[in-house]
């Protein structure tokens, strides 16, 4: 299911299909030892499994790291209702991917839109929580953190307008740009990706996806997401948490990362030197080496002592 740079052998050994609330399948893939202490990653919007590589292939040694696509997206069927793409409604997916994996609790990292999936599922299964990472994103209101404010919530209201109206046009036009030769060039130039730091071949995947998508969901989905808000549960965190933030990201700004790391009780802060929004793919050696320390410090406590305080509580 998971689209990979042709260098890269598949890290996961299994894959299936959960079903959302409305009936939709959602596609997800899985390796490591099935019993294992569980990572769950949620991909940013218009991304499908593809930058969670180097976590997954790192991690699956020792953890069961569970990939999956949003409705619409990868190999995800397409939303039975445009309405049900609200956060409350993909972080109720994301149980169900869980429960399709037998697993109960997890590392949730969330990389972009995904901050907010696990920021959502927080609020909702608390319980299910072992942990959170999120990744170059913002906790609410995203298209209001893209460059400016004012870019971003203006560039928003023309793309959901036009993808609403004629989205077969949207479709196309998307197709030609992404896959023209000026695409990777253009990403690299205007400071989207670290032009020397990002790797053609770890971008290429997602370009060739973004071409695919259906702008109908893509804009549904965005509005949901500039809708959405976090803020309000920021301070009743109280798993482990390690925000990730990029220096040069122009889609969440490094002081977006700061002032949620800094709301969130105990939070660690890694901020990636350089780091643009594609950090993830950029410098997955920092990332990964970060997130081990993270869990051999802090996950692995806390587990301990959630779980010893779970035994002792008298039986309902």
């Amino acid at each position: 299911m998971v689209d990979l740079p042709a260098r890269h052998e598949p890290w996961w050994s299994r894959s299936g299909t959960a079903m959302a609330a409305d009936g939709t399948p959602l596609a997800f893939a899985s390796g490591g030892p099935e019993r294992a202490r569980a990572i769950v990653a949620c991909n940013g919007l218009g991304v499908s499994t593809f930058f969670w590589d180097y976590v997954g292939r790192r991690f699956a040694r020792d953890h069961q790291v569970v990939v999956w696509d949003y409705r619409g997206h990868g190999a995800s069927g397409e939303p039975s209702h445009l309405g049900h793409m609200r956060m409350a409604d993909v972080a109720d997916d994301l149980a169900r991917v869980m429960d399709a994996n037998q697993v109960d609790r997890a590392l949730l990292l969330g990389h972009s839109l995904g901050c907010q999936v696990i920021l959502e599922f927080f609020r909702l299964f608390p319980d299910r929580v072992l942990g959170l990472v999120p990744i170059l994103g913002a906790y609410g209101h995203a298209a209001e953190t893209f460059i400016d404010p004012r870019v971003g919530r203006a560039a928003l209201d023309v793309a959901y307008a036009v993808g609403t109206r004629v989205p077969e046009v949207i479709n196309l036009a998307g197709r030609v740009a992404l896959r023209s030769r000026i695409a990777w060039p253009f990403a690299r130039l205007t400071g989207l990706v670290h032009r020397d730091m990002c790797r053609r071949e770890d971008m290429d995947p997602y370009l060739e996806h973004l071409s695919r998508m259906n702008s109908r969901v893509f804009v549904e989905m965005a509005r949901a997401a500039q809708e959405h808000d976090a803020g309000p549960w920021l301070g009743e965190i109280r798993c482990p948490t390690l925000v990730v933030a990029g220096e040069r990201d122009l889609f969440t700004p490094r002081h977006l990362s700061l002032e949620m790391a800094q709301r969130i009780p105990n939070a660690e802060l890694l901020e990636i030197p350089r780091g643009s929004h594609a950090a993830l793919i950029e410098q997955p050696e920092l990332i990964n080496l970060r997130l081990e320390k993270f869990i051999r410090d802090r996950l692995v406590p806390f587990e301990a002592e959630t779980q010893s305080t779970i035994a002792a509580a008298p039986a309902s």
